[in-house]
């Protein structure tokens, strides 16, 4: 039987009602009371001291690294778990010289390992992190725990993790008991490190339901930047037994958002646009489905891919439950390898139906071992596929821009220097060869070498614009969303932000630039849609990969203010430089001044290794700005362009007509044509 699955209202004030979920009692509604005082982290202090225990932690420690040779550093004692003395100084990894120091990391984010200077030692390595707290009495409390690589953690001396494993940084590796001692208390935790990430997060369990109330009512009286003046976040709370990792994510005609999770799961959310939403309820469409990173409402059925298929779900009486599941298509392959993730469905401007298919993971390197992993297919209406391009490697976000053509985000990794957004056309290359061996089953010529690369539209630099690109979602509010009409949104899984994308096509080719837009919500962005009032739904999970944000799965809905952000609006190449639309009128003074811009560009390698660094940096001569007659638009003359590479622009003191300092001061374009005229 599908279950429906109602989340009871939490208002901001004592309830104490039970709540009955498929006839079983799910704890109590919590008992919220706010207690402002004169800053977010006070406020956040006094109210939270009611529903945990009061404990007053020092910032973390870190030394490091110490070897890991032949990943068996898990198992070598160094001198910090024989005890700990944040003056001392030990021989590390080379026979340098290691000493405790004060680790880099915000709240309960995960902290990043990698904070030793030579970027040599960040790799098979060993490194410790080390706090102290103090509690007011004896008590115990409940944490998460994850790390990147191996972990073994001591509290108050006593071993209570010890894995030795290789994996991706999730905080749900470990949940945790923790016995706390009147007075000092001590956590040592030990990661170890392979390849790829490393990195190590704690954070207190909290009922969720209080943190979601809490964070409502800590945003409308301490907003944590200025982009909350002009895009709010509302946080829609699942019940405590639903694990809502959400892969997929659509509209139904009646305006309720549904989700597919990467567990197998499909949810329908009603009461998705209160506000607050905290009375939304949960019913449960379908279940048992394998990993559908993917969703769509089409013709009065959901469609989804799962790793092997793309399959057809009907509810046939309208009770909102999936009576009939049909295969639409399964003519990809799958091996097995837990990299094969498959994305879509989504439609170009023809209702064309598009899917895209991840390469496998092996070693370091990402392997075709079924057939057309790596590559975007177009699914026929019989099932059929047609190839459309290879040369992807992690092919997460697909969408169509406003011409409906269709386009992919890719992640950073071995032959993709950073993530990037690029242009689905019949016979491309994108760069990884680990799918080419498919070529030789279609119409189109192999990839010959780089002169077939074909170039992202746009580069997203890494750490900046995010570092896990992932879904594609045209703007189609008519301006319910705000100014950016049939521009697009991207989201990033690691940072926990979304970022904007203006583009524009010259002599045929796609290029353009990349802004921030809103940074801080829950957890990392997976999927993106456009509710019925044109606010967007946001879809989550930090799961396998690790994210920034205090949740670890989740939706929230983002909803423009209706105060109008001054941002860049758009940013045009020229023959000599670029030409800027802001959303309002500027200030002519300021915006009139070549001094307030400053532009440089640089590109990336194309290498096998995983990732790139920014190479061949240039700074670029802003000699003119010029303010048009429409009093919106600013003209850049700029010497020294260069087709393929990134061209960085920061503005410092550009200030619109009624004084309003910009929202955001960067824009990345990523240039491949230079226009004639």
């Amino acid at each position: 039987m599908v279950n429906n699955v109602t989340i009871a209202r939490c208002r901001l004030f004592a309830i104490g009602a039970a709540v009955t979920i498929c006839g079983q009692v799910w704890g109590q509604t919590p008992d919220f009371n706010y207690i402002k005082k004169a800053t977010r982290q006070e406020t956040h202090a006094a109210t939270m001291a009611q529903y945990a225990p009061p404990l007053d932690w020092e910032p973390w420690h870190i030394i490091g690294p110490f070897d890991n040779p032949d990943r068996i550093g898990h198992s070598i004692v160094y001198p910090p778990e024989l005890s700990v003395d944040l003056e001392a100084q030990y021989l590390g990894k080379n026979g340098e010289a290691v000493q405790w120091q004060p680790a880099r990391f915000t709240e309960w984010d995960p902290i990043n390992l990698k904070q030793f200077d030579d970027e040599s030692r960040h790799y098979e390595g060993t490194a410790y992190l080390f706090r102290e707290f103090h509690s007011e009495s004896d008590t115990r409390i409940d944490c998460n725990f994850g790390s990147d690589d191996g972990l073994k953690l001591w509290v108050n001396d006593k071993l209570v993790i010890d894995v030795d494993v290789y994996r991706g940084m999730s905080l749900q590796d470990h949940l945790i008991t923790l016995d706390i001692r009147k007075g000092r208390n001590t956590i040592l935790a030990k990661v170890t490190q392979g390849v790829g990430g490393w990195d190590f997060q704690m954070r207190p369990v909290t009922d969720h339901r209080i943190a979601a109330l809490l964070e409502y009512r800590l945003n409308l009286d301490f907003p944590t930047s200025p982009e909350a003046k002009h895009y709010r976040l509302l946080s829609i709370i699942e019940p405590q037994d639903i694990v809502l990792e959400v892969g997929g994510m659509d509209i139904m005609p009646d305006g309720r958002p549904i989700i597919t999770t990467r567990r197998g799961e499909v949810w329908i959310i009603e009461g998705a646009y209160d506000v607050p939403p905290f009375d939304a309820k949960f019913k449960r469409f379908a279940f048992g489905l394998h990993e559908p990173l993917g969703a769509a409402w089409r013709d009065g059925a959901l469609y989804v891919v799962q790793r092997g298929e793309l399959t057809r779900l009907i509810d046939t009486d309208g009770d909102d439950q999936a009576d009939r599941f049909e295969t639409v298509s399964s003519q990809w392959g799958v091996s097995g390898n837990y990299h094969e993730f498959a994305f879509g469905p989504k439609y170009d401007g023809q209702g064309r139906t598009w899917v895209t298919l991840n390469l496998g993971f092996c070693g370091s390197l990402g392997k075709s071992i079924a057939p057309w992993r790596g590559w975007a297919m177009i699914v026929n209406d019989d099932g059929s596929l047609v190839p459309v391009c290879g040369g992807m490697r992690s092919p997460c976000g697909l969408g169509a821009n406003a011409a409906g053509d269709m386009f992919y985000t890719d992640n950073q990794g071995d032959w993709v220097g950073t993530n990037k957004l690029s242009h689905l056309d019949f016979g491309g290359w994108h760069g990884h060869p680990g799918g080419d061996r498919w070529y030789e089953q279609t119409e189109f010529d192999a990839p010959r070498g780089e002169q077939d690369f074909k170039p992202p539209a746009v580069w997203f630099p890494y750490g900046r614009m995010g570092q896990s690109a992932s879904d594609i979602l045209l703007d189609t509010t008519d301006g319910k969303f705000g100014p950016f009409t049939n521009q697009l949104f991207i989201g990033d899984q690691t940072n926990a932000t979304l970022m904007r994308v203006f583009l524009e096509r010259i002599d045929g080719v796609y290029q353009g630039a990349c802004f921030p837009f809103r940074s801080g919500l829950d957890c990392g962005v997976t999927r993106m849609c456009f509710g019925k009032d044109g606010s967007m739904f946001v879809g989550m999970t930090n799961r396998g990969w690790g994210s920034l944000g205090r949740r670890p799965w989740g939706v929230q809905r983002v909803v423009y203010t209706g105060v109008m952000p001054f941002e860049i609006h758009e940013m045009r190449a020229k023959p000599d430089g670029f030409v800027l639309t802001f959303t309002k009128p500027v200030d002519p003074v300021t915006a009139g001044n070549p001094a307030n811009y400053a532009m440089e560009s640089f590109t990336y390698q194309r290498h096998e290794e995983y990732g790139s660094p920014e190479i061949d940096r240039q700074s670029l001569s802003i000699s003119t700005a010029e303010v048009a007659t429409d009093g919106v638009s600013v003209r850049l003359r700029i010497d020294g362009l260069r087709t393929g590479y990134v061209h960085e622009l920061a503005l410092s003191d550009v200030q619109s007509a009624e004084g309003d300092a910009l929202l955001h001061r960067k824009a990345y374009y990523t240039l491949n044509v230079i226009p004639s005229r």
